[in-house]
This record gives C-alpha cells, structure tokens and sequence, in this order.
C-alpha cells in the first residue's frame, strides 16, 4: 500500500526541514509531496536540498494546495499533514493497519510538543474526543483518506478557511458506520500560536470562529480573524 504524504506550506523555511528528515525516515511505500502556496522567506531554497521528494507551485490557500497535491499522487491513501507536525515513526503502519481492517480514513491522536501544560493538555484531549465522536477533524490531527474517498468527495472545498471541518461534514456518514478511525498514535503540532497571542485569547478566538462558521459567516472574514487582522 503505497501513501502519499501530501502537506501545504507558506514560508515554513524555519521548520520544512526537520517534517522532511522525519518523513523521510518513515518505513513504508510512501511518496512526499510537498504544495508551495508561494513562499518567500527561503522554503523552495531548503527543499531544494531534498532527494525523493515532489515540490509543486500550488495556488495559494490550503485547500487549493491540498487539492493540487493531490492531483499529482500516486498513492492509494493520502495523508494531509501541517508543516509543523511531528510525527510518529510507527505513523505509515498505524495507516496502513486500519485501512487493511477496512477504515476508509482517520486521524491520530493530537498532542503539542513545545508547550506540556494543563491547559494545552486539555485542547488536545477535547480536540481527539471531538473528532472521534463528532467526526470534526481539524488539520493538525493528520487526516488520511483512501485515494478513492478523497476524489468521489470531491476534495476539499475552495474556501479560506474551515477546509477541515467542512469534509468532516461530508465524512460523517462513513463515520457513523464506523469507517473512520481514531488512532491512539500520537501527531504533535505547535503551539506557537497559542504562545505567541495567550493561551486563553487564542482559544476563545478559534471557539468564536468555530461558532460563527456554524451560523454562516463568510469563511473569507473567518480567515481575517483567524489571522488576526484588524
């Protein structure tokens, strides 16, 4: 079973490298394909040192970068990852394993590897307790999908933000049929966001964007917040 790794990215110069290295060391038929929304900041520049990888110049937005790196794999699973994940070595396996028990697709567990406290600690759990009940699944879980579910879903919507939570929406029916899975292994994403603007702030802020998604708001205003553009 071969997995494309497929991650978006938009000036990650400062942290590209260690998601390659790691990547790169995982065991299992795999292909890296790394979307370029149109980096400046000396991204293409570090990739360029990489063999056995796919950099394509995407469209900006994480959706449309998604979708046009997917258009290029070959893989029959295709694994969406940030480009500050930090993966488990044991990740290709764990996918693998549920795809072969008949799991059309899954996440893993959410941790945040720069910030151990109570309070990030508790966002990771309710966040894995969400998807797993609720099937709302946001990027940092590591969504994977078998290749054939991605495209009759249509991919992900051309919106500029939400993306995760809106094919959430359309996999809730194979995941109330117990297709999508919850792995115990772990995926670290960073919490500089939430370093950088305060925990608390950071968090009611992604909880009023969640609520006004929900009641229809523009996802173009939706980014303007998510940003923190005034």
């Amino acid at each position: 079973m071969k997995i494309s790794i497929i991650v978006p990215v938009l000036n990650e110069a400062e942290r590209i490298e260690g998601l390659i290295d790691s990547l790169q060391k995982l065991e299992g038929d795999k292909e890296i394909i790394i979307s370029d929304g149109g980096s400046t900041d000396g991204t293409l520049e570090k990739l360029s040192a990489f063999d056995n990888i796919t950099v394509i110049n995407a469209h900006s937005g994480r959706a449309v970068q998604m979708n046009e790196g997917a258009a290029v794999s070959t893989g029959n699973v295709l694994w969406f990852l940030h480009a500050d994940s930090l993966i488990s070595p044991s990740s290709l396996h764990d996918i693998e394993a549920a795809v072969n028990e008949g799991a059309l697709g899954g996440f893993f567990r959410l941790q945040f590897y720069d910030a151990d406290d109570g309070f990030m600690n508790f966002i990771a759990r309710t966040s894995h307790t969400r998807a797993r009940k609720f099937c709302l699944i946001f990027g940092d879980q590591g969504l994977f999908l078998k290749r054939e579910v991605f495209f009759e879903l249509g991919g992900f919507a051309d919106v500029a933000l939400m993306e995760d939570w809106e094919i959430s929406r359309r996999l809730k029916g194979f995941h109330s049929r117990g297709l999508i899975r919850a792995l115990d292994t772990l995926i670290g994403t960073s919490a500089r966001r939430y370093m950088k603007n305060g925990r608390l702030r950071t968090w009611l802020k992604m909880n009023l964007i969640k609520a006004l998604y929900i009641l229809g708001v523009k996802t173009e205003f939706l980014r303007f917040i998510y940003d923190g553009r005034k």
